[in-house]
């Protein structure tokens, strides 16, 4: 009789969370399904690893500017696919150029993200498609830009809104809440049971 007591109300409760947060898990996960990232690993913490990072990804924006040029999502990511040679080059051409004998790995993947909140968006928890460049042992901060849309280049307001549904841009445009926290645990717990 005491099991039941305590149950029912617990289960009522988690009841009543999934279905409310079911519709904003959805919309999430649409979201993590049109997006494109580019993710770059720096080898380390150390100031010299952090500069390198932003300088190759400075380089790699400077020098891809007109390769992101599908007109969607799968377009893109086979874009990267194909590029993966020239993007390894590239890369490797702008450590060499500062002195960096470091390795580097150019990989397309679908990873975990957690939310990252911008000034002007914020872009929610899941499981997104990225180009990934890691540089050394890949152990230290990393940065991360939208390749499609091409939010790396342009307003994230202007292209996002071109791909996303009303309701979709309402989410990402809210600003960060304790309903971004819920989808980021959601996600997390299903990208490590995945």
């Amino acid at each position: 009789m005491k099991i039941t007591k305590i149950f029912l109300p617990v289960f009522m409760s988690l009841v009543l969370i999934v279905g409310i947060t079911q519709p904003l898990i959805k919309t999430s996960e649409n979201i993590s399904d049109k997006v494109f990232r580019l993710h770059i690993l720096a080898n380390s913490d150390s100031t010299y690893d952090q500069n390198l990072k932003l300088g190759l990804k400075n380089y790699i924006l400077e020098n891809t500017s007109d390769l992101f040029i599908g007109q969607n999502l799968e377009e893109n990511i086979d874009i990267a696919k194909e590029s993966l040679e020239e993007l390894y080059r590239l890369s490797k051409e702008y450590l060499e150029s500062q002195g960096s004998n470091y390795d580097v790995k150019t990989e397309v993947v679908k990873e975990f993200f957690e939310t990252r909140v911008y000034d002007d968006f914020t872009l929610p928890a899941g499981v997104y498609n990225s180009l990934k460049i890691t540089i050394g042992e890949g152990k230290g901060h990393n940065w991360w830009c939208i390749i499609f849309p091409s939010v790396c280049l342009s307003a994230c307001s202007e292209s996002m809104s071109d791909y996303l549904s009303e309701d979709e841009m309402e989410l990402v445009n809210s600003g960060y809440t304790a309903k971004f926290k819920v989808v980021e645990v959601y996600e997390k717990i299903k990208s490590k049971l995945s």
